[in-house]
């Protein structure tokens, strides 16, 4: 169960070469209202300097078949952490396995929804503001990549209590060439996973497709598609791929309800969501984004060089710099 961090005071954001703090968490969530057995979501909450309730804090959300890595790369994490440069802007990052991955509980994965994951994300955005991580956090931010950017939205749409909103690698519409859809194969026949009773249920990439469907379009490292296949490589439940947006009009209704900022950013050879002309600063159905939300609230950006998993490719701190710049324009930046 968590621990306690003790609260502290400071006047400034902390300088880039203060060290990096990092408190690890088992967070007890309900998949649903009802429950009275909690499920354990790990996390862990990472700042430099003194933590106050000022500090704004992101919680980062990996996407399908991926988990916490994702934002917080041991590979180069000078050039992929996300947790390492935001932190040293002076943000604190809560970085999470969702349920169903990594280091959290796996559940039946056809348990396991948008609905339950935005529930279990608003459990732990209340957790932030409400002191049980030693602060009662005032400034919380939604940064989620594919299906935790729908995860995201899903949590911002119904709940409301978040001050802003980052989402990658994500969009309206989807319609995926027909050899994206067998991307996937049961857990338990991959030699990552093999004899890991746990993950019967589960789903995951298909050996050595990785690169060409989450990361090829942009330039990347040589030594990211083992990376990437070794380390990076996680579960999906069923339930969510299948309730990928391929009918525009549920995720409309849903990205109607949101009212924070919102930051959509998207790789531009994204090549799950930009099916058109596999170019997002084309691509007609990537051009509409802007009018699946109310009005004001929406940024949308390209990240040059860039194929769906951002963060994989080399122009990775482009996008976290971009990301930087939009919550100073919007009043989400350390002060």
């Amino acid at each position: 169960m968590p621990g306690a961090l003790v609260a502290t005071e400071a006047q400034a954001a902390p300088p880039a070469s203060a060290p990096l703090q990092c408190r690890t968490y088992n967070f007890g969530v309900k998949q649903f209202s009802t429950d009275i057995i909690r499920q354990s979501v790990w996390g862990q909450l990472c700042f430099r300097g003194q933590l106050t309730s000022d500090t704004p804090v992101q919680l980062l959300i990996h996407g399908g078949a991926y988990n916490h890595t994702y934002w917080d790369s041991p590979f180069k994490p000078e050039v992929y952490s996300y947790v390492q440069a935001a932190t040293k802007r002076g943000y604190a990052t809560l970085n999470i396995d969702r349920l169903g991955y990594g280091q959290s509980d796996h559940p039946v994965a056809t348990t396991l929804n948008f609905d339950v994951a935005g529930y279990i994300t608003h459990q732990l955005v209340q957790t932030l503001r409400g002191g049980a991580l030693g602060v009662r956090f005032t400034r919380v931010i939604l940064n989620g990549h594919s299906m935790g950017a729908l995860t995201a939205e899903n949590e911002a749409a119904n709940y409301h209590d978040v001050d802003g909103l980052i989402v990658s690698g994500i969009g309206h519409n989807l319609n995926p060439p027909p050899e994206q859809l067998t991307t996937f194969t049961p857990a338990a026949t991959d030699p990552k996973f093999v004899g890991q009773l746990a993950l019967a249920t589960y789903l995951t990439s298909r050996p050595n497709v990785r690169i060409s469907v989450f990361v090829s379009g942009g330039t990347y490292d040589p030594a990211i598609p083992p990376y990437e296949e070794g380390i990076l490589k996680d579960t999906l439940s069923p339930t969510e791929f299948t309730a990928l947006p391929i009918d525009t009009n549920d995720q409309v209704q849903l990205t109607q309800k949101i009212t924070a900022p919102v930051l959509f950013a998207q790789g531009r050879y994204d090549k799950i969501w930009c099916t058109g002309t596999f170019d997002c600063q084309t691509d007609p159905q990537a051009l509409k984004e802007p009018t699946y939300w109310q009005p004001g609230v929406f940024t949308r950006v390209v990240i040059p060089d860039a194929g769906h998993s951002i963060n994989s490719n080399l122009s990775a701190p482009t996008f976290y710099e971009t990301t930087f710049t939009w919550l100073a324009q919007h009043g989400l930046a350390p002060r």
